[in-house]
C-alpha cells in the first residue's frame, strides 16, 4: 500500500512539472495572385499575372513554427523558437522570391533561439529577429508586410530583419517605456565582408501607451554600416498617422538611405486601408503602398495591394559605389489570402 501511495504520488509529481510546460504549433498560410514589371521569377512566365508565394507582393512569408515555454518557478521561466519558411507555390522552404524551386540550407531560418524571462525583463539567444526589427514595428502601419515601404526603402534602421547568434537583452516596460540592447560577438563576425572578425550591436528606446507608439532605433557593424530610424504612430480610433526619419550610412560615412515616411490608415466598416509613402531625399526616390485588408474570421483576411518601388535599381547602384544607369520604377499589384494558425 505504501509503494503504491510513493508511486502515484511521483506519478502526481510529474503531471505537475507538466502542466507547467506547453509547447504550441503555429504558423501562417499566405498566397496570393498578382504581377509586377520586374521579370526578376526564374521558371515562370513572368509576363503573366501568376500565383505568388513568400514574395514581395504578399503580406507575408508562410511559415510553421514551435514556441515552447517551461514555468522554472520564482517568476523565472525559460522557452525556445524554431521557426521556418514554407512556400505555398511548391512546397520548398526557401523564401521563393528569385528563383522557382528554392530551398535554403538553413532548416529553421527564420528563428532558432533560447530564452529565460522574469522581473529583470528577457534575455534571448540565437536566430532572431532585431532590436531595430522590433523598434520600426512599433509604429510601422503594414505589420511589417513582405511590400512594407518603410522596409524596402529604408530596412530596419538601414539593416535586415534578423541576425544569426544574437544575443537580445529586453527591459521590462516602465510607464510604457522598454529598452532593447542586442550584440553579435566578434567570433560570430557580424560582417563577412571585411577580413578579419567582426562584432555588431543593436539598441533601441520604445514607448507604447494608449494611442501612441513611438520608437528609436541605432544598429552599428564593426568596420561595416550603421544605421538609424526614429519614428512614430497616433492611433485617433477609426484612422492612424505615423511618420519616422532615416539615416543610414556605410563604412566610409557614405550616405546609404536617407529620408523619411508618412503614412495613414482608415477604417470603413471591416475594410481596413493603408496608404504609406516613403521618401529617400539623399537618392530622390519614392516608393509608395496602398492596401487593403476584409477579415473573414479573427486569424483569416484576404488583401489586395498596389505598389511602387521608384529608381531601386539605380540607388541600389550608386549606394554601393557603382555607376547608376537608368532603371525603371518596379510596380505591382496582387490580391491574396491570408490564415494564421
Amino acid at each position: 500500500m505504501k509503494k503504491t501511495l510513493i508511486a502515484l504520488a511521483a506519478v502526481a509529481a510529474t503531471g505537475a512539472a507538466f502542466a507547467q510546460s506547453s509547447v504550441t504549433l503555429y504558423g501562417v498560410a499566405d498566397i496570393a495572385v498578382g504581377d509586377t514589371n520586374a521579370k526578376t521569377v526564374t521558371g515562370a512566365n513572368a509576363d503573366s499575372i501568376r500565383a505568388l508565394a513568400s514574395s514581395p507582393l504578399n503580406n507575408g512569408n508562410s511559415r510553421i513554427g514551435f514556441r515552447g515555454v517551461e514555468d522554472l518557478g520564482g517568476g523565472l521561466k525559460a522557452g525556445f523558437n524554431f521557426e521556418q519558411n514554407v512556400s505555398l507555390a511548391d512546397g520548398s522552404t526557401g523564401n521563393g522570391t528569385t528563383t522557382a524551386l528554392s530551398t535554403d540550407v538553413d532548416t529553421f531560418q527564420r528563428a532558432a533561439n533560447l530564452f529565460v524571462s522574469g522581473g529583470f525583463g528577457e534575455v534571448r539567444l540565437g536566430r532572431q529577429l532585431t532590436t531595430s526589427f522590433h523598434s520600426v514595428t512599433a509604429w510601422e502601419l503594414t505589420g511589417a508586410a513582405n511590400y512594407s515601404v518603410v522596409a524596402s526603402q529604408f530596412g530596419f534602421a538601414g539593416a535586415g530583419s534578423r541576425d544569426d547568434a544574437l544575443i537580445r537583452y529586453i527591459s521590462p516596460a516602465f510607464g510604457g517605456f522598454t529598452v532593447s540592447a542586442a550584440t553579435v560577438l566578434k567570433g560570430n563576425d557580424a560582417n563577412s565582408a571585411v577580413a578579419g572578425e567582426q562584432n555588431k550591436y543593436d539598441l533601441a528606446a520604445t514607448y507604447t501607451a494608449g494611442p501612441i507608439a513611438a520608437s528609436i532605433a541605432y544598429n552599428k557593424v564593426q568596420r561595416g554600416n550603421e544605421g538609424m530610424a526614429l519614428g512614430g504612430r497616433y492611433d485617433f480610433g477609426m484612422f492612424k498617422l505615423a511618420a519616422s526619419y532615416h539615416n543610414n550610412e556605410n563604412t566610409t560615412g557614405q550616405i546609404r538611405s536617407e529620408g523619411f515616411t508618412v503614412g495613414a490608415g482608415a477604417t470603413l466598416g471591416p475594410v481596413a486601408l493603408t496608404l504609406d509613402v516613403a521618401r529617400d531625399t539623399e537618392f530622390k526616390d519614392t516608393n509608395w503602398v496602398l492596401e487593403a485588408k476584409y477579415p473573414l474570421s479573427k486569424r483569416t483576411f484576404v488583401y489586395g495591394v498596389v505598389t511602387e518601388d521608384g529608381k531601386r535599381a539605380a540607388k541600389a547602384a550608386t549606394a554601393s559605389n557603382v555607376a547608376a544607369t537608368a532603371a525603371p520604377s518596379v510596380r505591382g499589384f496582387a490580391l491574396g489570402v491570408r490564415h494564421n494558425f
